[in-house]
């Protein structure tokens, strides 16, 4: 079995509002529907988990066929009690974890993950590094030699449910895993936006605003 874990349990402190970012409308939407209903589309997807504060519960499961679970005070706890559930209740082969403030994950996005993990143990969506790099301890930095982790990633089950730790500082959890862990980076998604402030919202509008207008130039809407 597949599984899509979307994480959604942040408040949000950086962006300043009562309602958490995640739930934020984004034309008509919030933001987190849009991972939602990526990970519904996949036919390589066999169960959604959305992993977020219980007073959600009811809008996930009435909403969607989804299965809910409670998240933490941390985003690995709210990570590990993800894994646990999945544990429990079914017998998982991979997994693939979003962000619910990424809102332009696709299933075509979702289906290449997924078959990447029949070669790889992990799939890490990266960014290079286009700005100059500095650093605190010496002067020259080779940018060419380092990169941005992102989510989604993708993983193989029982790896990830073995290795992953609740306390541990990294936050991206391919970095908990054994060394020699074989890593596809996935490079080509560039528009893995992520809200985090208020401005990054009306980014969001315009960009989407933009896409839709260039499809229909294009003729694919």
């Amino acid at each position: 079995m597949n599984i899509a874990m979307i994480l959604s349990g942040g408040v949000g402190k950086r962006f300043g509002a009562p309602t958490p970012k995640q739930y934020q409308d984004l034309f008509g939407k919030a933001v987190v529907d849009y991972v939602v209903e990526a990970t519904l589309s996949s036919g390589k997807i066999d169960k959604v988990l959305v992993v977020c504060a219980e007073e959600y519960f009811d809008r996930f499961t009435q909403k969607y066929n989804v299965d809910v679970c409670a998240g933490g005070a941390e985003r690995n706890i709210s990570f590990k009690n993800g894994l646990e559930y999945i544990k429990a209740h079914y017998d998982c082969k991979k997994i693939m974890v979003f962000d619910a403030m990424r809102p332009f994950v696709t299933k075509e996005l979702i289906d290449t993950y997924m078959d990447k993990l029949d070669e790889y143990e992990v799939v890490a969506t990266c960014q290079r590094i286009v700005d100059s790099l500095g650093c605190l301890d010496f002067l020259e930095c080779d940018r060419s030699r380092y990169y941005i982790l992102q989510s989604p990633e993708a993983f193989r089950f029982d790896l990830l449910y073995n290795n992953l730790k609740p306390e541990s500082p990294l936050v991206e959890a391919y970095q908990q895993l054994p060394e020699g862990t074989s890593l596809y980076r996935y490079f080509d998604f560039p528009d893995n936006y992520k809200l985090t402030y208020h401005h990054d919202l009306d980014f969001m509008k315009m960009y989407m605003k933009h896409k839709k207008e260039k499809a229909q130039e294009n003729g694919n809407i």
